[in-house]
């Protein structure tokens, strides 16, 4: 089915160099074992034609357009955005305290800081409260319990295999997001409306990083 779909037509009123490199491209890259790798984890989860067509449909968007050609990292990419999905649709309904936590652990891979926890969140989030006056000042129960959630949602999760035993504040954590996906789920939160904006983008710098071309929010958010 992706043949016949990818493939370009010989007879076509497309350039005849054009298509000879195009579909040489194109079956080199279905013979690439890494190919096998991503139409495996694709037809295990879904293997329905219209499954299969919304990852063409992606494929397709991620072709480097200057070029005309598709490659590998079209369809590993294509595939990277289908499976996270779900994490988008659980960013959509977060309340302003646990969007303020994850900007915070965004802040701190930003920074390079190798290791964090629960208490070095808080300590960040405090750095913000201090440098921009917020109003939005919450107890460190009510932060605990918003980072539990988060915890519960598989956004976050602890950075190491160890530590069953060791109080949840003190465990290292991680980000199970992008800053391109934070980046959009604060743009698109219900919890952030739109006369909340000006506002917003005082409060946070706006600093943008070029991420696959496309700029986007890193550090920071959009909070009243």
């Amino acid at each position: 089915l992706m043949e016949h779909l990818l493939m370009l037509d010989k007879d076509s009123s497309l350039p005849t160099n054009y298509v000879t490199e195009y579909n040489s491209r194109l079956t080199s890259i279905f013979s690439n074992k890494k190919f096998k790798g991503v139409l495996d984890s694709l037809t295990d989860t879904d293997a329905t034609t219209s499954n299969i067509l919304r990852f063409l449909f992606r494929v397709v968007s991620y072709m480097d357009m200057e070029s005309g050609f598709l490659s590998m990292e079209c369809f590993t990419d294509a595939l990277s955005s289908m499976q996270r999905q779900p994490k988008m649709d659980s960013l959509q309904d977060l309340s302003i305290l646990e969007l303020y936590i994850l900007v915070c652990m965004n802040r701190l891979e930003d920074k390079e800081q190798k290791s964090y926890n629960f208490n070095t969140i808080m300590k960040e989030y405090k750095s913000i409260q201090d440098a921009y006056k917020t109003s939005d000042k919450y107890a460190t129960t009510v932060c605990f319990r918003a980072f539990e959630h988060l915890l519960d949602r598989e956004l976050i999760t602890f950075a190491d295999t160890k530590g069953r035993n060791v109080a949840l504040e003190y465990r290292p954590v991680k980000l199970l997001i992008s800053s391109r996906e934070l980046a959009q789920s604060l743009k698109l939160n219900t919890t952030c409306p739109v006369s909340h904006y000006p506002r917003a983008t005082f409060f946070f710098s706006g600093q943008y990083e070029e991420i696959n071309g496309m700029s986007h929010f890193v550090n920071d958010g959009c909070f009243s």
